[in-house]
């Protein structure tokens, strides 16, 4: 006998089957230990998109997290044998440096509610608010007029609003169908109330009336939302509430409501369908000095819809501009040339009929133009012309085209009262002004944001009629007001009758992207409900017919998880690092993380399950296992783990299949046993086949594993299963766990081997490949050894890729012998993927693969 086919000692009776039961315990509490992590850790990171990291609200959570992930260590010591001794101090010191951040939070006390407007720069976005921090740029940085005012910070927000409702915003806001406008109208009514009805904390109180007292104007103050992020790459244009000329008396209840206003519909629409988390949104709030407008409204440093031309463009209104950025009303237009001198190149003077003025009691009100103010234009070229320089002055600083609210008081002078980001068209959208050989239905008004689409036409005289608008319509409008943001999902494009170009709804399809086009009259003449229709929002014009593609936009499912790259709870808990199992770095010195501990310890329980068959049952005790009556032609003996065989009599040597009750196994079973699969090929093979592989059984060398056609053996528990089987000259090897819970589920499996020549046995492991490829299984092929997986899928899913496997496992028996070229292999693939498991080929089919197998093996 030779020295590598000498046995081991046999032990006890039972000692190794017993060994390999302890095993199956260790592992499935890691699978128990690493599941419980993973949840707290879901419901950490859905809770920080929330509520900042304080200690009452983390603690616990973080503690048991890692409390945990080091019982999952002694779980892989258990199981494997061997000491990991490094990843239980690597926990010990991410947890040490968790809980110091966690408790240096705490040490902020007392937080920082309020900043004057001469103490905000523009890095001040995360306490400020985008609104306040661009404003304190402009006034201490560039020094333009900018009102005295001042800002409650995010801290006041996280204080008065966002903790103490931060539960029941999650809740609310959970898998929220944004489809649904009365799901989002209940929420948003339930929201907005839970606000109103909470009362200020007394050190808010405090600043407010403190801050306000300090105050020098002959108005009340305007109350507005300065959310983070708003004003940058998101616009937020048109979603919160500002309030004009609020007297001192009514200062706390503004804020209150200004607060509220971030849970309208449009704004909780906006956030959600964006993908905006809460703590990345807190809303800081405003207060300025309020001013007597002689005239106002709105500037763009850039022609929206060229942004290349060498114009800017100025929207003025006397009064007040309230109604120029809801566009209730028209407002004059100035383009004016970016190069100074700054000319006006073209001016169009609407016709108003009323102004806003403010009260002396608080608040505004409308009253109508004299005669000879009613065509007369807002602006003197002089202001024109300042404004102009403000805008190149303003997108120069801020390196970005700017949108710009300004004012012009009862004095003459000129304010800026916000300046933000211009969301203007992208190269791509702008399209050559290629002619349509057909007239258009319409044409004119101004285009919003440029691009050509094609939709069903759909007609909204009012907006509640917006909630039933179908998936990729062309909406037309009367008016474009912020509420069509809550359809923005399902639209392809927009136009509308009136609406101002630089307005909330103009600035929110800009963002969005979605082709628009503003001021086009006779729509509802014109257009009919249900009409194919293509938009040109380049030209401007709409067509009859499908002339461009369709173009649907979906919400956004994406997450963008609140993260702070030197946040201990972030990198030291919650970010997974080791991505790659088969990366240098992927061993115990390359956890940065307790995510990197989980992965690291699941992926190696899973290596070691996968062998232990082997390992254990090389030169172990055989008696206690059964012997599986079945016609499969594979000598397998059964050892139950716990919980995978029926309640029968214990005695007997012999199980039948039906008696294993494991998950895994049954579903391997159906596919190994379905009446359409045969494990023995009836297709004819030739005598050079059976020659190749008589010759190669006869040389090849398999290694120090067990004999080919030796013993098999089915480990089985009730949601887990080992096979390791030695049939004719191949083996395989499945290792799984089917159960509820989708991250204990996977599929490992392994094949090698065969009975014919090396090519023919690589054409059968690339047959094996395509297949299980194709139902999304991850392989790696070398040569004749084919390993896979299938991981994390929910039951289900993992349930029917066993039932695959199973039905592969037993089509590819024998079939090396066959796979005389590519051309025969990729027939394989197809047929199997036909579900023609038996390869019940045609005489036309079998003889065009014997011509094709022959040529192979000629060359």
């Amino acid at each position: 006998m030779s020295w590598w086919s000498k046995k081991k000692p046999a032990e006890p009776a039972g000692a190794t089957e017993d060994r390999i039961r302890r095993r199956y315990v260790c592992f499935r509490e890691l699978l128990s230990f690493n599941n419980e992590c993973l949840e707290l850790m879901a419901g950490i990171q859905e809770d920080l998109r929330f509520v900042s990291p304080r200690r009452e609200i983390m603690g616990q959570k973080t503690a048991a997290v890692f409390q945990k992930a080091d019982g999952t260590v002694s779980a892989l010591e258990c199981l494997s044998g061997l000491s990991f001794s490094q990843l239980h101090q690597s926990l010990q010191v991410q947890r040490n440096e968790v809980e110091r951040y966690v408790a240096a939070r705490e040490e902020l006390i007392p937080p920082d509610f309020s900043h004057r407007m001469d103490e905000v720069q523009g890095t001040d976005i995360a306490e400020a608010g985008g609104k306040a921090a661009a404003l304190g740029e402009i006034r201490n940085k560039l020094h333009l007029p900018v009102p005295d005012g001042f800002v409650l910070t995010a801290e006041a927000y996280r204080q008065f609003c966002g903790t103490p409702l931060w539960e029941k915003i999650r809740d609310a806001t959970h898998n929220l169908d944004l489809n649904d406008l009365a799901a989002l109208q209940r929420i948003s009514a339930q929201l907005t109330a839970m606000v109103m009805e909470l009362p200020v904390p007394r050190a808010i109180e405090v600043a407010i009336i403190e801050r306000a007292r300090a105050l020098q104007g002959s108005a009340g103050l305007a109350v507005r939302s300065s959310a983070v992020g708003e004003g940058g790459e998101r616009t937020f244009a048109g979603q919160f509430v500002s309030l004009l000329n609020v007297p001192p008396h009514q200062l706390i209840d503004a804020y209150k409501r200004v607060v509220a206003g971030r849970f309208s519909e449009r704004a909780l629409f906006y956030r959600l369908s964006a993908g905006l988390s809460e703590i990345e949104t807190a809303l800081p709030v405003l207060f300025l000095n309020t001013l007597r407008a002689r005239a106002s409204g709105i500037l763009y440093s850039r022609d929206p819809a060229d942004p290349k031309s060498n114009v800017l463009w100025i929207t003025a209104t006397h009064g007040l501009g309230l109604d120029i950025a809801s566009g209730r009303v028209p407002a004059d237009l100035f383009v004016v040339t970016r190069r100074r001198p700054h000319h006006i190149v073209e001016q169009s003077v609407a016709a108003k009929e009323e102004e806003i003025v403010l009260l002396e009691t608080g608040g505004h009100a409308r009253r109508p133009l004299p005669s000879t103010q009613v065509t007369a234009p807002s602006l003197t070229p002089t202001e024109v012309e300042t404004l102009a320089a403000w805008a190149v002055q303003l997108e120069e600083h801020f390196k970005t085209p700017q949108d710009v609210e300004w004012v012009l008081d009862d004095a003459g002078k000129l304010w800026i009262v916000q300046s933000r980001t211009l969301a203007l068209a992208t190269a791509a959208s702008i399209k050559a002004k290629s002619r349509i050989k057909q007239e258009p239905l319409l044409a004119g008004g101004r285009t919003v944001y440029p691009g050509r689409v094609s939709g069903t036409a759909y007609l909204v005289s009012e907006p509640r009629l917006l909630q039933t608008t179908p998936e990729g319509a062309i909406l037309f409008v009367r008016r474009a007001s912020p509420e069509i943001v809550e359809v923005f999902p399902r639209i392809a494009g927009l136009v509308a009758e009136s609406g101002n170009v630089t307005g909330h709804a103009a600035a929110l399809l800009r963002e969005a992207k979605i082709p628009a086009i503003f001021q086009l009259n006779g729509v509802f003449e014109k257009i009919h409900a249900g009409d194919p229709v293509s938009l040109d929002a380049v030209q401007p014009r709409v067509y009859a017919g499908n002339l461009w593609p369709s173009r649907t936009i979906e919400v956004s499912g994406s997450d963008r998880r609140w993260k702070n790259p030197v946040d201990p709870i972030s990198e030291r808990l919650l970010t997974l690092h080791l991505l790659d199992p088969a990366a240098a770095d992927f061993r115990p010195s390359g956890c940065k993380s307790a995510h990197d501990v989980l992965r690291f310890c699941h992926e190696k329980a899973i290596g070691i399950m996968f062998e232990v068959g082997d390992i254990e049952l090389e030169s172990g005790s055989r008696r206690t296992s059964r012997r599986l009556l079945t016609p499969v032609p594979v000598n397998l003996h059964v050892l139950d783990l716990g919980g995978g065989l029926a309640s029968t009599n214990g005695s007997t040597e012999e199980v039948r299949p039906e008696e294993i009750v494991s998950r895994p196994f049954q579903a391997l079973w159906r596919g190994m046993s379905r009446p359409d699969v045969s494990w023995r090929r009836e297709i004819p093979a030739s005598f050079g086949d059976l020659a190749s592989v008589i010759s190669n059984a006869l040389t090849a060398v398999h290694g120090p594993t067990r004999a080919l056609g030796d013993m098999s053996y089915l480990l089985v528990a009730d949601e887990y299963m080992n096979l390791n089987s030695r049939l004719a000259y191949h083996f395989s090897l499945v290792d799984a766990c089917l159960s509820d819970v989708p991250s204990h589920n996977y599929i490992s499996f392994r094949f090698a081997g065969g009975g014919a020549v090396h090519y023919r046995r690589n054409l059968r492991a690339c047959f094996i490949e395509a297949c299980l490829a194709h139902y999304g299984f991850v392989v790696d092929r070398r040569a004749d050894l084919v390993n896979a997986w299938f991981k994390k899928a929910p039951a289900e899913e993992t349930e029917a890729n066993l039932d695959i496997l199973g039905r592969l496992m037993a089509s590819a028996s024998q079939l090396d012998m066959y796979m005389t070229s590519d051309a025969v292999m990729r027939w394989f693939v197809e047929q199997f993927l036909q579900g023609n498991y038996t390869f019940a080929a045609t005489k036309q089919d079998a003889s065009q693969s014997t011509t094709a197998g022959k040529t192979e093996d000629h060359r």
